[in-house]
């Protein structure tokens, strides 16, 4: 009855725990953690372009979903998740505990402090406000052909190249990227 009692704390302690962090995830990191929908991942990817010599930047990686994807359709890609909240970044990290492709990174930490110079292609699933913020450090960072591709928000000072409406899905999120060539 004791080992019982005791594990039903354990449990609901570590529920508690995960609440605290998926409720406080807007205070640190500005936006809520909104999953990309599983239906929209393929054609997401797709729309990526990628190859098996593409740098893959996530900026607000969530749980990671759209970069690991990426590495079992490409063989080789170089993928970077940058998050900054608690509860998403845990996720992601215990997701690449049980990944088997060494080429997947998680950092924990600010995207606007991060070098992205490295990158060929960045995914977006962010607010435009700070889509917006990010538009200066992108204009100095990225090298020319860099693809920009963002989910359902889109930049209000620059044109997208492409708009891409994803067939997979009915809801209200993840129905539409917006493609910049940088």
């Amino acid at each position: 009855m004791l080992i019982l009692r005791l594990i039903l704390i354990v449990v609901i302690s570590i529920i508690i725990l995960l609440c605290l962090f998926f409720f406080t995830t807007p205070l640190f990191s500005k936006v809520p953690f909104i999953p990309t929908r599983k239906k929209v991942l393929n054609e997401i990817i797709l729309a990526l372009g990628l190859s098996s010599e593409s740098v893959l930047y996530d900026l607000g990686c969530g749980d990671g979903r759209i970069l690991f994807t990426a590495c079992q359709i490409y063989q080789g890609i170089t993928c970077i998740g940058i998050e900054k909240a608690p509860f998403p970044f845990c996720v992601a990290r215990i997701r690449k505990l049980f990944y088997k492709d060494k080429n997947v990174s998680i950092v924990y930490g600010d995207m606007f402090k991060h070098d992205l110079s490295s990158a060929t292609h960045i995914f977006l699933f962010l607010f435009p406000i700070l889509m917006d913020s990010l538009l200066p450090k992108f204009e100095k960072e990225l090298k020319p052909g860099t693809k920009v591709i963002s989910c359902d928000f889109k930049f209000s000072k620059k044109e997208p190249t492409k708009v891409i409406h994803l067939k997979a899905n009915k809801s209200a999120l993840n129905r539409t990227l917006y493609v910049y060539d940088f």
